[in-house]
């Protein structure tokens, strides 16, 4: 069984060897097996001499949180293990291409469904039937059970986890993964101004020593420290993952080759303009963790005040020259003194369609309500940060919400929980969604990513329900990884939205 596990240098060899021998090559992520895989295999080998089959490798696989369910190594040998199969070998890419290159396969085995192009939404087999015509071989369907992997596992995850499986059963039958696909199409040469509060996010991991002799404190030793552009850079990197023309405007302090340092962890099709205040540095927040990443403590370095007089009109002469250019205003306040009272009335006033989220953290705590914003398309909260603004703790939040609305003149409101989902407001309706996920590594930047993506949704869709539902998503995957170690990547939430869909 070991001998079937090939490499792609094996499977160039074998073509050499087996000239005359009528090659076939199957390749798919093959995560939890079943019978409709099973019968695709078995006509695959009969369509020639050998069967090659490839599979993807973990980290190239793009169907959402906690994907793929088996190993690569676990799926490795359970192909291994078909009789009828004569090599396996995972591949480190998102597509065949690479291994059709390697093998020259006579054919080219797909799942007959795929012989619709209309299911090809990520155009990859039409780029691979390419590269297998021009290798002189050919494309072949075979025809068998079609069952979905996803849709058993998604039944199977939401059962065992205490997911919400009825939303989603219900979700699935009124909404096809087409429209969405298309929607996000729609957004791809759009124009967005994103503008917000820098902050630079350090997580200090350390391990625990034994306690102080003289006094009650923790005790650490530091291990290892990684540094991560979070607040408005990580809401731009979301956005510019979906977006082609992405404008990035904020502050920065004035660290010593800093602006060099971001530029180089910023996606390259951002623009960017940056202002610098000479008299600050830039707000960092420095969270230590222990040896199980739970997090300990946290340090910040803050400027409290409003910014000068002098960065306050770059701002705005930058503003009022370029804003009527973009489809789309993102504002992501995080109460650090960069959005004053004159740059919110230009946003306000002279936005296109503005869309804010308003943070209440623990170095704003009082200070950063909804209520300074008089006009915006879409506000997106927490409820505690709804709760604060309006100082009432015990109102339902359908009564708080008519308040924002009157308010804000928003036409859409977003109020997140957290684990229990999300609540969607518009046209005195009320739709509420639940969290896709349940297993947290970390939640730092869960609310921003929900808020990032939903808000760009919303240019092509004004269905509170598809936003809130792109958001939630967004959210789910944001919290599988530690830190802004990860962003937002389109192909990943495509991917993630079409097996949740399946």
């Amino acid at each position: 069984m070991k001998n079937k596990i090939a490499t792609l240098e094996n499977l160039k060899i074998l073509r050499k060897k087996n000239l005359n021998k009528k090659i076939v090559l199957a390749h798919g992520t093959f995560d939890f097996f079943h019978y409709g895989h099973l019968e695709h295999l078995e006509k695959s080998k009969d369509l020639g001499d050998l069967l090659v089959v490839s599979i993807t490798a973990d980290k190239y696989i793009k169907k959402g949180v906690g994907r793929p369910i088996y190993k690569q190594d676990q799926r490795l040998k359970f192909i291994s293990s078909l009789d009828f199969v004569d090599y396996v070998v995972a591949i480190n890419s998102t597509s065949g291409i690479e291994i059709i290159n390697c093998l020259k396969p006579d054919i080219y085995s797909k799942g007959h469904e795929y012989k619709n192009k209309n299911n090809d939404f990520t155009r990859k087999i039409l780029a691979e039937e390419k590269e297998v015509k021009k290798n002189k071989g050919k494309i072949s369907y075979t025809n068998e059970m079609v069952l979905s992997s996803s849709n058993l596992i998604n039944r199977m995850k939401f059962t065992e986890k205490g997911l919400d499986e009825e939303f989603r059963e219900s979700f699935k039958k009124s909404n096809d993964f087409s429209y969405f696909f298309k929607k996000f199409n729609e957004i791809q040469n759009k124009n967005i101004l994103v503008i917000g509060d820098s902050i630079i996010d350090e997580y200090v991991f350390t391990t625990a020593l034994a306690k102080s002799p003289k006094e009650e404190i923790i005790s650490v030793k530091e291990e290892k420290k990684n540094v991560y552009f979070g607040g408005i850079f990580a809401t731009a990197n979301n956005i510019s993952n979906f977006v082609n023309n992405v404008t990035l405007l904020t502050l920065i302090g004035n660290e010593k080759g800093l602006e060099k340092k971001i530029k180089k962890r910023l996606n390259k099709n951002l623009n960017y303009y940056f202002c610098t205040n000479e008299n600050t540095k830039t707000t960092t927040k420095t969270r230590y963790l222990d040896n199980s990443n739970k997090k300990l403590f946290q340090t910040n370095k803050l400027n409290f005040s409003l910014i000068d007089l002098k960065t306050e009109k770059k701002i705005l002469k930058f503003l009022k020259k370029n804003i009527k250019n973009f489809d789309l205003v993102v504002a992501n306040d995080f109460g650090h003194g960069l959005l004053t009272p004159k740059i919110i009335k230009v946003l306000e006033s002279q936005s296109k369609k503005l869309c804010i989220n308003v943070q209440t953290n623990s170095a704003n705590f009082g200070f950063n309500f909804f209520d300074k914003y008089k006009k915006c398309y879409y506000l997106s909260l927490d409820e505690p940060e709804v709760r604060y603004a309006l100082k009432d703790r015990d109102n339902n939040i359908k009564i708080l919400v008519k308040k924002m609305l009157k308010k804000t003149k928003a036409q859409i409101i977003a109020v997140t929980y957290g684990a229990n989902g999300t609540k969607m407001f518009s046209n005195n309706k009320i739709v509420s969604l639940p969290a896709f996920s349940k297993n947290v590594v970390d939640t730092l930047g869960a609310g921003d990513a929900f808020f990032a993506i939903s808000s760009i949704y919303s240019m092509c869709d004004n269905n509170s329900k598809n936003i809130g539902f792109v958001g939630n998503l967004a959210g789910a995957m944001k919290i599988q990884f530690l830190g802004h170690e990860r962003n937002i990547e389109r192909d990943d939430l495509i991917g993630y939205m079409k097996s949740f869909l399946a």
